[in-house]
């Protein structure tokens, strides 16, 4: 996936990545889930980016599927789906959008899409 506007441009900074750099690519993984939770606890209190804004990136640079939106701390906690079916928590400070985890998430009652969609 190559990226063509200055926009996706822009989101691939926020997530300190490559502009060539896929979704799936493991290299684009920023940190671990312990450093998250660190990161998380110690992020700014400032007013969250809007729900909406942080959907559009999920979907539109992810390209994964939103199945719910949380608040850890200073981020938000999204649960997601690749086009697979696969379930991931995907974590963004809630200031600036910038994220912080990405992992699979095992088997068990949060990886089951939400019944509102």
């Amino acid at each position: 996936m190559q990226i063509h506007s200055v926009a996706a441009t822009a989101v691939a900074a926020t997530f300190l990545v490559s502009p060539l750099a896929r979704a799936n690519d493991a290299t684009a993984l920023p940190c671990a889930s312990t450093t998250s939770a660190i990161t998380c606890a110690e992020a700014s209190r400032d007013p969250f980016r809007p729900e909406a804004h942080l959907r559009s990136v999920v979907e539109n640079f992810l390209r994964y599927r939103v199945a719910r939106v949380g608040i850890d701390g200073g981020c938000y906690a999204v649960l997601a789906f690749d086009h697979n079916g696969t379930p991931f928590e995907v974590k963004f400070r809630g200031n600036d959008l910038k994220m912080v985890s990405r992992y699979v998430v095992k088997d068990g009652p949060l990886n089951a899409p939400s019944s509102n969609q």
